[in-house]
């Protein structure tokens, strides 16, 4: 602690919108963030990890130090983005975590992690009751991952106004972060009417706290840090991630000494994702640069207990009253008409969609809300204490609901009103989703963010609907025909709803046939989750003849939200290739579902095929159901089971054409002639596979002899220029590398760091380039302990380290 040095701060808010389907609450494939599977995977691999395991590196690019960025900066996370974290990655989970609560017992108490309201709404522009429920939600998201109360909370967009900060006055926040233009006049704490000076052009100095004062003069407050805008704005925009030395003497050139501090506050996405090696500049500048300036390094929170505000300030009101933010000039018109602001738009685009948007959502929300007011009457005496206490429910979904509902109803509940109460409680938690600001950041109606609030709409709508609340949809469908896209072909809001609704809602019988489609092609567990679901198969049959299958199953649902329970008697048959055929219907009780399987297995004895179709849809076949109704979850089983062996055939029917042609591929290249596109092809193909055949048969073998036949066909293949895939083989080795590390790290010896030496020789020797980072992380605390003996450093030398 050294509040005798001028103070630094920089600040991470750290999100991305929630992205899971409403239906399945899983994330679906995204194709724009390939080569990952959705842009949360993309995000973590870029920015989320790296930043947790941040490299501090020598100019020749050594390791010098890995470092936790979190727990060198102030951070705030959003909670949608931390439980995707911690069912996904929860190391990375676990190491945010770990950094805050270290954070704690280095800043006297204060923890580097702040809160975030709930799915990053525009708060301004939400009525006050979602407004105080987005912020209760937050804080107690962040009680519960961070095991201690947040002293502030981050505003999405900075979007504020005061009637936003009286509730976060009421929350007991400490402090919030603004950006400089939302600032309107300033004077000493106490000073006179005379004393306010105007600030509304972004001069507010930035390296203080101010006091606001809540407006119904009980003398309470919150402290205001109004962070430095330029600074910010060059790391963000305009390239100050490209020298550690040059931003901290970005930071020395703002610095008015001890008791100021220079803080600035960005999207924590620009550490690594929007500018590569952005967290390594991150990491250098506060582990090296900044202490050799003389910076105290600090969060919020202490710096306030040593330098309390000194100033009062008041913030602007923007545009019609309705707030201000960091990233719309026009208060905060970005979310609701078209201002001008845009991101990645093209010429003569308009932004009009966003008005009929937030006015088809706003009449959804305001119909569901006073069901919602009248219905849930039935169990709760205020709903709306029972909405801020769903919370609880949310985090914790395998929590017995009957104790959550007990509790919020003062008596016990029956099956049917635990279901329909809980389903009340989760249209309310839709209606709030489908505002997450992203859906109206950006350029264009058909973006995926967009698409996604459409579909927290169309989760909201079903649910109305299952409650007995009528039909909102056309109303809702009125207004979206007035919001068009700019994108030829995409056609209208509306359009789009019924399009992006249709395609991504799984309805429970839907559930029922991908469960006995998986029956089909392999032995699924009996009981399990999926989709959100809990699931129970019994009563099952299979039969096979040739390439024929037919699986019949009892299979009991129940939702892990509602507790909603389904019971469904299914049939599927698998006939050869990608024809599926699944029936689903009620079950219809013990003995007539016993009947309807003897009759179906009767047919499958002794009938033709059009027969046990006919049985099938008679007696099971209330819904029908193809291929297209597996969920992701079992896709790449499906897909093993279906194009398996066409994959093997057509890999045969290569590597048959590369060897018939062997000798006229060598002449062409020797004579310096370009393959032919088939032959190409084939020589990669052919190759490639058997390179990769050949690798991962050695199962983990060091042995650089037992892949003799692999380091052969890769120099055929150099020889040949053609590129063989090596990705397979790559993470193969990563994760060997990985183990024996490990192995190291638990039993360190001469043989344990040969045999990870051994493998990335090996590697190196089959032309694959292993990337280094987890094991490096893996051998982090040996190296950092010191003491290192003579294997143990030429192995730290060999993983990248300057040791």
């Amino acid at each position: 602690m050294h509040p005798d040095r001028p103070a630094l701060v920089v600040h991470g808010h750290f999100y991305q919108p929630p992205r899971e389907n409403p239906w399945t609450g899983a994330v679906d494939r995204e194709p724009s963030a390939a080569p990952y599977e959705n842009w949360n995977e993309r995000i973590h691999a870029e920015c989320y990890l790296p930043n947790a395991w941040a490299r501090v590196v020598d100019q020749w690019g050594r390791v010098g130090r890995i470092v936790d960025n979190y727990a060198r900066t102030s951070f705030n996370v959003g909670p949608t983005l931390m439980a995707w974290l911690e069912r996904h990655h929860p190391r990375t989970h676990e190491r945010i975590v770990e950094a805050d609560r270290r954070s704690v017992s280095e800043h006297g108490g204060h923890g580097n992690a702040i809160a975030q309201a709930y799915n990053h709404a525009i708060l301004p522009l939400m009525n006050a009751r979602d407004r105080r429920t987005q912020v209760l939600w937050g804080l107690a998201d962040f009680r519960r991952r961070f095991g201690r109360e947040a002293e502030a909370i981050w505003l999405p967009e900075t979007a504020c106004d005061d009637a936003t900060l009286e509730i976060l006055v009421d929350a007991g926040m400490r402090f919030v972060i603004l950006a400089p233009q939302q600032a309107q006049r300033v004077r000493p704490l106490g000073g006179g009417p005379d004393s306010w000076r105007d600030v509304s052009d972004g001069s507010v100095d930035p390296t203080q706290a101010y006091r606001w004062l809540s407006r119904d003069g009980s003398g309470r407050s919150i402290a205001l840090f109004f962070y430095d805008g330029p600074i910010a704005r060059s790391i963000a925009f305009e390239g100050a991630l490209s020298s550690s030395e040059g931003l901290v003497g970005r930071f020395a050139a703002a610095s008015r000494g001890p008791g100021r501090v220079v803080h600035v506050a960005t999207d924590g996405e620009t550490y690594g994702h929007h500018f590569k090696f952005g967290d390594r500049c991150l990491a250098y500048a506060l582990d090296v640069e900044a202490p050799a300036r003389g910076f105290w390094r600090t969060n919020y929170g202490e710096f306030l207990d040593h330098f309390p505000p000194a100033m009062e300030a008041e913030i602007r009101p923007g545009p019609d009253g309705e707030g201000t933010s960091w990233s719309c000039a026009h208060g905060v018109g970005r979310w609701r008409r078209d201002c001008g602001c845009q991101t990645g738009g093209r010429e003569g685009w308009s932004q009009a969609w966003r008005e009929p948007l937030r006015t088809a959502f706003d009449l959804l929300r305001d119909g569901a809300a006073a069901f919602f007011d009248e219905a849930a009457r039935d169990f709760f005496d205020d709903p709306w204490a029972a909405r801020d206490a769903y919370v609880e429910r949310v985090l914790e979904p395998s929590a017995p609901a009957a104790r959550f509902l007990e509790a919020q109803a003062g008596r016990k509940l029956d099956t049917a009103a635990r279901a329909r109460a809980l389903l009340l409680l989760e249209s309310q938690r839709h209606a709030m989703l489908m505002y997450t600001s992203c859906g109206w950041f950006f350029n264009d109606l058909a973006g995926i963010e967009t698409v996604q609030v459409l579909k927290y709409a169309g989760r909201l709508v079903e649910e109305l609907k299952a409650l007995g609340a009528g039909s909102p949809e056309e109303g809702l469908l009125d207004v979206l025909a007035q919001a068009r896209s700019n994108r030829p072909g995409e056609g209208n809001g509306a359009d789009l709803f019924r399009r992006t609704v249709v395609a991504c809602r799984v309805a429970p019988q839907g559930v029922a046939a991908h469960l006995s489609f998986a029956k089909l092609v392999d032995h699924h567990p009996v009981t399990g989750d999926l989709a959100g679901y809990r699931f129970v198969l019994s009563r099952l049959s299979r039969h096979e003849e040739g390439r024929l299958k037919l699986a019949t199953a009892r299979v009991e649902l129940e939702e892990v939200a509602t507790t909603r329970r389904y019971d469904f008697a299914t049939a599927a048959v698998h006939l050869g290739g990608v024809d599926f055929y699944c029936a689903v219907r009620g079950f219809p009780g013990n003995r007539a579902y016993d009947r309807m399987t003897d009759r179906l297995g009767d047919d499958w004895r002794s009938a033709s095929l059009p027969a046990v179709l006919r049985r099938v849809a008679e007696d099971f076949g209330a819904e029908e159901f193809g291929v297209e109704q597996v969920l992701p979850e079992g896709r790449a089983l499906l897909f093993e089971t279906v194009f398996g062996d066409l994959d093997r055939g057509v890999s045969e029917q290569f590597g048959r054409l590369y060897d018939d042609n062997r000798r006229i591929i060598e002449l062409l290249r020797k004579g310096g002639f370009e393959l032919p596109p088939a032959l190409r092809t084939a020589a990669e193909f052919a190759l490639a596979r058997r390179y990769e055949d050949e690798v991962l048969r050695q199962d983990g073998s060091t042995d650089p002899a037992a892949y003799a036949e692999a380091i052969a066909v890769a120099e055929q293949a150099d020889r040949l220029g053609v590129t063989i895939r090596r990705r397979r083989v790559r993470e193969a080795f990563e994760a060997r590398v990985l183990s024996a590390v490990d192995e190291h790290v638990s039993d360190p010896g001469p043989r344990t760091a040969e045999a990870v030496a051994t493998l990335l020789v090996l590697a190196e020797t089959l032309g694959v380039s292993v990337g280094l980072e987890r094991a490096q992380e893996a051998l982090w605390p040996l190296v950092s302990a010191g003491g290192l003996t003579e294997e143990q450093r030429a192995l730290a030398t060999l993983l990248g380290f300057a040791v």
